[in-house]
C-alpha cells in the first residue's frame, strides 16, 4: 500500500523475488515527495549514511541493532548498484555528501522506478484508496472502495504525516496501530527554514 519511494522500491523487491504484486496507492498521481525531494532534483542517498546519525529510542548502537541491521540489508553500494540498473546514473555533491541523479531530476527517478515496477511484472493500481486492512483465518483483507483484495502479505508504504496532500496523511500509522504494532510519536524530522 503506497506508490511512493518505498511502496515501488518493495514492490519490485517482492516482484524480483517471484512475488505476484499489486501497488496500490490513493492518488491518481504519485511520487509527488520523490518529484519535490531534494529541491526537485531527488536526492536517493547520501556518502556518509552511517547508523549513528540516526535518531531512535533504542539507545543500542551494536553492529545488531534495528538500524544497522536496515542498513545493512541495502548499503549505500547496493542503492547505487540499483539506480546504474535501471538507468539512473547518479552524481555526488560532496560539499553536501548527497547523491543525485546525473539529470538533476526527479522525474528521471520516479520514471525509472515506475518502469522497473513494470519490467519486474508487479501491477501499479492508481486511485485506489485503501480504507482499511484487517487480518483474519491467515490472510490479510485490503478493502478499497473498488474492491477486497486477500493476499497472504501486506506492505504498508504510506508515509507518516510529511506531506498530507501526497497520501502521506497518516493513515498508515493507524492502521499499523490498530494492528497492535507500538507507534513512536511522530515528529517533524524536515522541515523549511523561514
Amino acid at each position: 500500500m503506497g506508490a511512493g519511494a518505498a511502496g515501488l522500491m518493495a514492490g519490485i523487491a517482492a516482484a524480483r523475488r517471484g512475488a505476484r504484486v499489486r501497488v496500490l496507492d490513493g492518488r491518481e498521481k504519485i511520487g509527488a515527495k520523490i518529484l519535490v525531494a531534494g529541491g526537485g532534483r531527488c536526492n536517493v542517498t547520501n556518502e556518509f549514511v552511517d547508523q549513528n546519525r540516526f535518531h531512535t529510542e533504542n539507545p543500542d548502537r551494536s553492529s545488531k541493532s534495528f538500524v544497522a541491521r536496515v542498513l545493512r540489508s541495502f548499503s549505500v553500494e547496493q542503492t547505487h548498484r540499483f539506480f546504474d540498473e535501471i538507468g539512473v546514473p547518479l552524481k555526488l555533491e560532496p560539499e553536501m555528501g548527497k547523491y543525485f541523479p546525473v539529470s538533476d531530476s526527479g522525474r528521471t527517478v520516479l520514471n525509472a522506478l515506475l518502469q522497473e515496477l513494470k519490467n519486474s511484472g508487479a501491477q501499479l493500481v492508481t486511485d485506489c484508496l485503501v480504507s482499511g486492512i484487517e487480518y483474519s483465518n491467515g490472510l490479510w483483507k485490503v478493502c478499497t472502495a473498488r474492491e477486497t483484495l486477500q493476499t497472504r502479505a501486506v506492505i504498508v508504504c504510506t508515509g507518516g504525516l510529511a506531506l498530507p496532500k501526497s497520501g502521506s496523511n497518516g493513515a498508515g500509522l493507524e492502521w499499523a496501530r490498530n494492528l497492535g504494532h507500538t507507534i513512536i510519536t511522530t515528529t517533524p524530522a524536515l522541515t523549511p527554514l523561514l
